[in-house]
């Protein structure tokens, strides 16, 4: 093998692992801001709403776009009935909330703009 081969080579394989590497250290970010959250979106559903919450799925936004994570899931017995929760992961307070309008009237009095544990 010729010398400009096994550099182009090793800088090729550089490149795979430094990308393969900032992917797993922005997963684990990910997930370790959807298990602080999480906690924090199923108190509020249950002191705010009085319902048991399950969460299925979750987005994070990226910190230039918007420092928030979105929890989806739906109240537990009511599969069908969806409902979300958004958070602020630079400070863990409650920005928004939806779900079904049934569940959300039922709410209205206690809703707090701002919601933290």
């Amino acid at each position: 093998m010729n010398r400009k081969l096994r550099v182009l080579l090793i800088v090729l394989a550089s490149c795979i692992l430094l990308i393969g590497g900032c992917a797993i250290t922005y997963h684990v970010k990910n997930s370790n801001i959807v298990k602080k959250a999480t906690p924090i979106g199923l108190e509020y559903f249950k002191k705010e709403y009085n319902v048991d919450v399950e969460f299925t799925d979750s987005q994070v936004f990226a910190g230039y776009v918007s420092s928030k994570v979105i929890l989806y899931g739906h109240i537990k017995g009511h599969e069908n009935e969806a409902i979300n929760i958004w958070i602020n992961y630079n400070t863990y307070e409650v920005e928004n909330v939806g779900g079904p309008e049934w569940l959300l009237e039922k709410g209205e009095k206690n809703i707090s703009p701002k919601y933290k544990l």
